[in-house]
């Protein structure tokens, strides 16, 4: 039960890594040390707190996804994590960047369901 528990923390620290970057790359926060008008400011969206903090969750994630890995088979936990962060990845950027989701990908979703659900069997 206790690899569950980190599998989850993985798949949740990579889907907001993935979300932290992402938001730094498009909104351009404030980098948190003084780079305009050098020849660093081409860097700014990498010198920011949200870039850096989805960095350090990608870390993290990397810590509790190994941890899970001492108790459940690859073949079960890998297929778990990346396609429900996936899922989870579709639904941040619809709700927090406005990503329209297709019929064909709503389709998709549903195939990942299934053969999710093949695999855990």
């Amino acid at each position: 039960m206790q690899a569950y528990l980190f599998l989850t923390a993985a798949l949740t620290l990579n889907a907001l890594a993935n979300v932290l970057i992402k938001y730094a790359m498009v909104r351009h926060p404030r980098p948190f040390v003084p780079v305009q008008d050098t020849a660093l400011a081409a860097l700014s969206p990498y010198l920011s707190y949200p870039f850096v903090l989805g960095i350090l969750c990608f870390a993290l994630n990397l810590g509790c996804y190994s941890l899970a890995l001492r108790s459940l088979r690859i073949s079960l936990a890998y297929p778990l994590m990346v396609s429900l962060g996936y899922i989870v990845i579709l639904v941040f950027g619809w709700f927090l960047f406005g990503e329209r989701l297709t019929a064909v990908q709503y389709a998709g979703i549903g195939l990942i369901l299934i053969g999710l659900w093949l695999v855990v069997r």
